[in-house]
């Protein structure tokens, strides 16, 4: 939800509010959608403009909890499900905002755009891991509270919601994700330096330099690179600072009860901080200016002095007598909601991980003395805050006199976009009541997208564009009736088929979903209704898995393909590329600007990422490869050189051959991965051309590849709703969209692809090349013909090329024939010409020339 301008008011006060703290051998709950975000964020950077860069996301979601699991530390990963209604606005300003971003990108652009796969790849990661995991039904903040204060373990997020939540908070921002080394203490002597400890003026700084600069994660270490300072029993930690609620509270100050009215006060997702402008003026007073401390952090100082000197029942009442009396119900309830959650003792998570993970719980922490201690420090924290507030006001009161007014008219940054408070919802205790057991069997492991609980509860589908050209229609356009048929499946669920509303004559209205898209050459939101045309072919039983209903998806929406042909055929491909390339071929018939070659920079980068990467390290910085790798390189290229000029050229053991292509991936030696990682290594990175002439990079070719990420995206989804007839596709085994972009570029002014492929990108692995044409092989023969192009056309092809190229070396030839006219000797008409090779040269330039010695 957020809370506007705490997580900086923090930062900047953080050696009063946050402390020191190590940590190790214990329980940790992740907020993973916050956690993907920012670790995609720290790992892409500038690379986000190309549909995302799945494998190195991947790799570091599995070193951030290998740096976890060194230090004793045990995860809990929650993420977020649907959005509540009541944040429906909040959601159309935001995407909105993405739209705006997609219109104008930029490859060198800082902004970072997330790609449309990024929750999944990230729920693979943490369950490769072993890392227990679940899907809540509406945000997680709430759930995770919950169960932080079951386990009484911290909270791991960098939302300024938990500044007010009843846990232990460690802000992302402050985690230092490398592995430290520490001589183990005897007795209570460790616990108790620790809990005197306090945060030192540079830690203080490098916190809030760190929040300015948005970067979370800035290098993830495993390997312990501090040595104890005597022999003895030593403990692996990160270090990190850790919030309690009683830091901003103190004893006697602040008490807990008001903090939801002091987190409305500021403005949150759900009601808009102008509601509050006469408040503001009349009951609360003017915030004073000062030129170190923005208006929002005068705000927050001011709030929380007046907050002090009121009874909770009492300031709620002054509040709401200066609200519009529509808003003045939702202030209630989202005050009385987060009442409750400081006391919540319901929770799913806890009840999900004890029923379906093996040994989920251990142990369960006590509260240590140290804890203990700290609480009666608080005391000494709010004179700090006091004394700090009393400062400020000084500075305030010599230049509060120039600018009140203009002050009261700037002082909410919002604007009348955001107006009212949106209406509170239906308040329900356990809102998974909302939803049927055999929807929440499928969604609490992660196998359900959270579009889903979209689907379900609001009859809503928000479209978040990806990386798009911004004059065609929406990339989910291509892929909107494999969702429509998801949408009839989920209301006609065998036994439970959802009964159509009436309309006034009594006829009934078709069951429908609204859908949310980026409007056609305009940065705005369209809502466009979506009913359901064709009822579910076959019975939806949601326990057993069902393939027919993919089946009928592309029985409809590929009228030129040979269905049961392409169903028979999907056999010979590996379980986990079947799915995916259903898609490959639903895309191929039903995308405008996608063609052939599209295909093979998706079947080079497939067959790069699904075999080297599982085969040798991973490793994407030029530079690093070849310092750990480079004598491996030199004897190995070395030993081929040799075996070339003796005309001996390496291809496929005899011991492989009664093997299938696919089968044969698993054998492929590792000195072909080394070589075809050096070869292709560049190409993983952004165009160098790109940062003089950003220009050139063409959002049309990434739009075809966005359609396809969409065709992939919806297909899973209906999957998963169909109890995974079908392997998920793993997307960082399978998409790279930096390298896809590069080969696409590269490929597009070869005349042959496939000799192209064989002798310059794959050259050094027979395998690897077989397999490629394996797959491209096998989409042949189901491309739609009006993308194949006959020998004819191909030979007309290579003869338009070869002119086009011999025209090129002319030009090229005359313009060096005109560089040498412009150099030569512009008095060479004048020497006679003579036939005698003896005879002397005289310069006519030089008056000495004539000289002899």
């Amino acid at each position: 939800m957020g809370v506007r301008g705490l997580t900086s008011y923090i930062a900047q006060r953080a050696e009063i509010y946050l402390k020191p703290f190590e940590l190790h051998n214990t329980a940790l709950v992740i907020d993973g959608d916050n956690l993907a975000c920012n670790l995609y964020k720290d790992v892409t950077g500038s690379y986000s403009a190309f549909g995302g860069d799945y494998d190195d996301f991947y790799r570091a979601v599995v070193e951030f909890f290998q740096v976890l699991a060194e230090c004793n530390i045990r995860p809990y990963v929650l993420m977020d499900g649907g959005y509540e209604e009541r944040k429906l606005r909040t959601v159309g300003k935001r995407l909105r905002g993405k739209i705006s971003v997609i219109k104008k990108i930029n490859p060198c652009a800082s902004v970072t755009l997330f790609p449309l796969h990024l929750k999944e790849v990230f729920i693979d990661a943490v369950k490769d891991c072993a890392v227990p995991l679940m899907r809540c039904v509406f945000e997680a903040d709430d759930e995770l509270a919950a169960l932080a204060r079951k386990l009484n373990c911290p909270v791991l997020s960098y939302d300024s919601d938990f500044y007010i939540h009843n846990v232990k908070y460690i802000p992302l921002i402050t985690l230092t994700v490398k592995v430290l080394t520490k001589q183990r203490k005897q007795g209570k002597q460790a616990g108790a330096a620790q809990a005197q400890r306090k945060l030192k003026q540079h830690e203080a700084k490098h916190v809030e330099k760190r929040t300015k600069s948005h970067k979370i994660v800035s290098g993830i270490k495993t390997s312990a690179s501090e040595s104890p300072a005597k022999t003895g029993k030593t403990y692996n930690y990160l270090d990190c600072c850790i919030y309690r609620v009683e830091h901003l509270c103190g004893r006697g100050a602040l008490s807990p009860e008001k903090l939801p009215l002091f987190a409305a006060l500021l403005g949150n997702d759900y009601i808009a901080r102008s509601a509050f402008r006469n408040f503001f003026a009349v009951g609360l007073g003017k915030a004073g200016r000062s030129r170190k401390l923005k208006q929002q952090q005068r705000r927050i100082r001011v709030i929380l002095q007046w907050l002090r000197e009121q009874p909770a029942e009492a300031a709620l009442n002054k509040v709401l007598s200066r609200l519009k009396k529509s808003q003045r119900d939702s202030l209630v309830a989202q005050v009385q909601a987060a009442t409750s959650g400081y006391s919540n003792e319901l929770c799913h998570s806890y009840d999900f991980f004890d029923k379906h993970c093996e040994a989920a719980f251990p142990t369960i922490e006590p509260v240590s003395e140290a804890e203990e201690d700290e609480e009666e420090e608080d005391n000494d924290n709010d004179n700090q805050v006091n004394a700090l507030g009393s400062s400020d006001e000084e500075e305030e009161e010599q230049e509060q006199q120039d600018g009140d007014e203009q002050q009261s008219s700037n002082e909410d940054d919002d604007g009348a976009e955001d107006g009212d408070a949106a209406p509170p919802d239906t308040e329900i205790e356990d809102k998974t009541l909302l939803f049927p057991q055999w929807f929440l069997d499928k969604l609490y492991p992660g196998h359900l997208p959270r579009f889903f609980v979209d689907l379900m509860h609001l009859g809503k589908y928000i479209n978040n564009p990806q990386i798009e050209h911004f004059a065609h229609h929406d990339a989910n356009a291509l892929a909107l009736p494999i969702l429509n048929y998801s949408f009839a499946l989920l209301h006609h669920v065998a036994g439970e088929e959802t009964r159509p509303e009436l309309d006034d004559e009594g006829n009934p209205l078709p069951i429908e979903y609204t859908y949310l898209t980026r409007a056609l050459r305009v940065t705005n939101v369209r809502y466009y209704r979506m009913p359901i045309e064709r009822l579910p072919a076959y019975e939806f039983v949601p326990s057993s898995p069902d393939a027919r209903h993919l089946r009928v998806v592309f029985e409809d929406q590929l009228p030129h393909a040979n269905v049961p042909l392409l169903f028979e055929q999907l056999e010979l491909l590996p379980e986990d590329l079947q799915l995916y390339f259903l898609a490959i071929v639903y895309w191929l018939h039903r995308s405008e600007h996608c063609d052939l070659l599209h295909l093979h920079a998706l079947l080079v980068c497939l067959v790069v990422l699904r075999t080297v990467d599982v085969t040798i390290p991973a490793e994407r910085d030029v530079r690093e490869f070849t310092r750990r790798f480079g004598r491996i390189l030199k004897a190995e290229r070395a030993a081929r050189d040799r075996e070339a000029a003796a005309g001996d050229r390496r291809g496929v053991k005899s011991t492989l051959l009664p093997l299938s292509v696919p089968q044969r991936m698993d054998h492929v030696p590792k000195s072909d991965c080394y070589l075809v990682q050096a070869n292709l290594l560049p190409h993983f990175h952004m165009q160098e051309i790109f940062k003089k002439k950003y220009d050139l990079y063409s959002t049309t070719v990434i739009h075809s590849f966005a359609e396809f990420q969409s065709v992939v995206y919806q297909l899973n989804g209906l999957n998963a709703l169909l109890n995974q007839p079908r392997s998920s596709p793993r997307m960082n085994q399978l998409f790279c969209g930096a390298f896809i972009y590069n080969l696409y570029d590269l490929l597009r002014n070869r005349i042959d692809v496939r000799y192209h492929v064989e002798h310059f990108l794959l050259a050094d692995s027979r395998l690897m090349f077989d397999f490629y044409c394996y797959l491209y092989d096998w989409c042949a023969t189901f491309v739609p013909h009006w993308k194949q192009q006959s020998e004819s056309e191909q030979a007309a092809a290579r003869v338009v090329e070869k002119k086009r190229l011999k025209k090129q070396r002319q030009a090229a030839r005359k313009a060096a024939a005109a560089v040498d006219e412009t150099t030569a000797d512009p008095n060479a008409e004048q020497l006679p010409k003579s036939e005698n090779e003896a005879d002397e040269f005289f310069d006519l330039n030089n008056k000495f020339c004539g000289l002899k010695v």
